[in-house]
């Protein structure tokens, strides 16, 4: 999986697996948005929804959990496309349904109206491209009003 693309859910293709010792421990053939897994004799083992193995994050993602429960004033609807929506889904590994509701508990701790139509069209597009969210130095680098949000909370009570 080092320095792929993340697939879209209509690709194939295959991975072969390695002990850390690098002897071959098997293959992984991804067709579909399903991952199966198969030992180095070529038995089945498992199969999984999406890309397997998960790649290896190298960033902590706590800071999505602080946010979450304490709510933004401004930017709510980026911080659930490009952030919370990818993190729940598919970091946290949410289904749909849970994901749609902790996304309303997010949105309305800061007053308004959200819709569900929306919430669950980007839950849905997520999930077919397997995205996950970005780190918080990208977010800054990419949306740096968003993030002086996210700071402001993060800040707060530290």
């Amino acid at each position: 999986m080092r320095g792929r693309e993340v697939p879209s859910q209509n690709k194939k293709f295959e991975i072969t697996l390695h002990y850390p010792d690098e002897t071959p421990a098997g293959k992984v053939e991804y067709i579909d948005g399903i991952s199966r897994v198969f030992n180095e004799k070529g038995e089945f083992l498992f199969e999984v929804e999406g890309i397997f193995p998960p790649r290896p994050r190298t960033s902590s993602m706590e800071w999505i959990d602080k946010v979450l429960e304490k709510g933004l004033k401004d930017g709510r609807k980026r911080f659930i496309l490009y952030v919370a929506s990818r993190y729940l889904l598919n970091v946290k590994g949410l289904t749909e349904e849970e994901t749609v509701e902790r996304l309303k508990e997010f949105y309305y701790k800061g007053g308004g109206r959200v819709y569900d139509t929306w919430l669950r069209s980007v839950v849905r597009g997520v999930k077919t491209k397997g995205l996950r969210p970005p780190s918080l130095r990208t977010l800054e680098l990419k949306d740096k009003e968003l993030y002086l949000e996210i700071k402001k909370v993060l800040e707060e009570n530290s």
